[in-house]
């Protein structure tokens, strides 16, 4: 083949060719007591809300998921209030902690991270924005469009610098210091 084609078949690849940036497998979050069994023990896992909250104690706010997202995919959760959306992208990053099943971010297992690994992961490479969001009230538009670039150790002049670009980018400009 030549080059050209090597240059063109590259180019051509397809997001579901790309390695996963997230990879999910078998996710399972159980609140209860002795929550661990429930995905274990595959009569248990079977049972619907009502009854396995009735026999067991506990609730599966998540159940047995799987999902990869690749470089490039548009990916969304969607489900009615209380479906469990946000107790299972809280559960990606760890923010709360799975009960059973594997995550893995650009190859890395989140669940074998410790408190320091963490923290960079949220940092720079996944995060995520709560339904209920809250701005600091104590800072300017700006400043809170940049506090996550100073949670990441960027200098002032750096980080304003390119909140001011988002700002712009949203249509915010002229309110950058209410």
């Amino acid at each position: 083949m030549s080059t050209a084609s090597n240059t063109t078949a590259a180019a051509t690849d397809t997001v579901a060719e790309r390695p996963p940036v997230f990879s999910v497998d078998g996710l399972w979050k159980v609140f209860g007591p002795k929550a661990a069994r429930v995905p274990a023990d595959p009569d248990l896992a079977a049972l619907g809300p009502a009854e396995l909250r009735s026999r067991t104690g506990c609730t599966a706010a998540v159940a047995d998921v799987s999902f990869d997202v690749r470089k490039g995919e548009v990916f969304v959760v969607m489900g009615l209030s209380g479906s469990g959306k946000s107790t299972l992208v809280r559960c990606l990053t760890r923010l709360i902690e799975p009960t059973a099943g594997s995550i893995a971010i650009d190859g890395e297992d989140v669940r074998a991270m410790d408190r320091s690994r963490l923290r960079a992961l949220r940092r720079h490479r996944a995060a995520m924005v709560f339904q209920h969001f809250g701005l600091l009230p104590h800072r300017t538009v700006l400043d809170n469009v940049a506090y996550g670039l100073e949670v990441q150790g960027m200098g002032r002049a750096e980080r304003r610098e390119r909140a001011a670009a988002i700002v712009a980018k949203v249509g915010l400009e002229g309110l950058e210091q209410r």
